[in-house]
C-alpha cells in the first residue's frame, strides 16, 4: 500500500501510478465545504473501502485518466478533523486503523491529505446512508446480500496481528567511547484481534543476512532459507491463541558493526503471519525500529578499528 506521506505522493507521480481498486485520488474542492453531503460522500467512500481490500485516498490530487497530473493544495484548515469526525460518527461500526495525514508538499507549509483505510476484520462497515458498499475497480457500488452474510462472517474469524516489537535497544561493545560492534534481541509479539481461536499459525521472519546471527540458539532450529540477501526463519504456533491473547513468537539476535552498517542502514526486516483466514505482513526499516538509547545509530558512531579489533 502507497504510504501517506511526502515520499508516497512524490512516488505516485513519478511512476504515474493509476487509481484503482485500492487507490482514489479526489481534488481539494473535494473538501471545501464540510457540509452533510460530503459527509455522506466520504463515509461511503471510506466504508467500501475498509468492507473491500483497503486503500489509500489523496486529497488534494488533480487525476486525468486515473493518472496524477498536478498538486492543488487544500485551503479548509478544518479538513483534517472534518474527516475524522465523519469515521468516528458516520460509518459503523467505526474503522479500526483508519489514518488521516496532512501530508506536507512545499517549502510554504501547504498540504493535501492522505488517507489509508485497512482491509477491517470488523466488516461489514456501514456509511451514513445506512447502507453497505464495496469497491470495484474506481466505482463505490451496494453490496449484495450474500456477499454482506459473508462478511459478517469473516468477523467471527481470527485475526493475527502484529502487536508489537519489544527490546529494540542495543547492547554495544565499546572501543575508545565508540562502537565496535552492537547486538539487538527484538521480541516480536502477536495478537489474536479476531472473534474465535486460532488452532494453525505459521510466523515466518525474513532478515538481511549481513546483520543476522545465524548461531543464536532459539533461531537456527528454525532456519527456512535464503532469499535476495535475507535469511528467512519460520516457526510453527505450538499453542491455540485464544481472543484477545498476546504471544511472543520470535526472539532473534542481530549484529551490526562497521562491516555490515549499509546493509543496516538500507536493510529491511520483514514479520509475516500465515493464519487460518488469511495472510498479514509487516516491515520495518532496520535503522529506525533498531535504536541506541532511543536514537539511530549512524555509521561514525562505529570505531575506525573494529574490524581490526574482532
Amino acid at each position: 500500500m502507497i504510504a501517506i506521506t511526502q515520499q508516497g505522493v512524490e512516488e505516485i507521480f513519478r511512476f504515474k501510478v493509476k487509481a484503482s481498486l485500492t487507490l482514489e485520488y479526489l481534488p481539494a474542492k473535494a473538501v471545501a465545504d464540510c457540509n452533510e453531503k460530503n459527509a455522506l460522500y466520504f463515509s461511503t467512500l471510506i466504508a467500501s473501502m475498509a468492507n473491500s481490500n483497503g486503500g489509500t485516498i489523496f486529497i488534494g490530487v488533480h487525476a486525468s485518466r486515473k493518472i496524477p497530473r498536478t498538486i492543488e493544495p487544500i485551503t479548509n484548515d478544518n479538513a483534517v478533523s472534518w474527516l475524522q469526525m465523519v469515521c468516528s460518527t458516520e460509518i459503523a461500526p467505526e474503522i479500526p486503523d483508519c489514518i488521516i495525514e496532512k501530508i506536507i508538499v512545499n517549502e510554504q507549509g501547504n498540504y493535501i491529505i492522505g488517507i489509508h483505510v485497512p482491509n477491517s476484520h470488523k466488516a461489514p462497515h456501514m456509511s451514513g446512508d445506512k447502507r453497505f458498499y464495496k469497491r470495484s475497480d474506481v466505482k463505490t457500488l451496494l453490496l449484495e446480500e450474500y456477499e454482506i452474510r459473508d462478511l459478517y462472517t469473516k468477523g467471527k474469524r481470527p485475526e493475527i496481528e502484529l502487536f508489537s516489537v519489544t527490546n529494540t535497544g542495543g547492547i554495544p561493545i565499546m572501543s575508545g567511547g565508540k562502537f565496535q560492534k552492537i547486538n539487538f534481541y527484538p521480541r516480536f509479539l502477536v495478537k489474536n484481534t479476531g472473534n474465535s481461536v486460532e488452532r494453525f499459525y505459521k510466523i515466518e521472519l525474513s532478515v538481511p543476512s549481513a546483520i543476522n546471527n545465524p548461531n543464536f540458539n532459539t533461531m537456527s532450529e528454525n532456519f527456512s532459507r535464503f532469499e535476495d540477501g535475507s535469511t528467512i526463519y519460520s516457526f510453527t504456533g505450538k499453542t491455540l491463541l485464544f481472543q484477545g491473547e498476546i504471544a511472543s513468537v520470535v526472539e532473534p539476535n542481530f549484529v551490526v558493526d562497521e562491516q555490515s552498517y549499509k546493509t543496516f542502514e538500507d536493510g529491511e526486516i520483514t514479520l509475516r503471519v500465515f493464519f487460518s483466514s488469511g495472510v498479514q505482513s509487516k516491515s520495518f526499516h532496520c535503522k529506525e525500529l533498531l535504536l541506541y538509547r532511543n536514537k539511530q545509530i549512524e555509521y561514525k558512531d562505529f570505531s575506525v578499528n573494529a574490524i581490526l579489533a574482532k
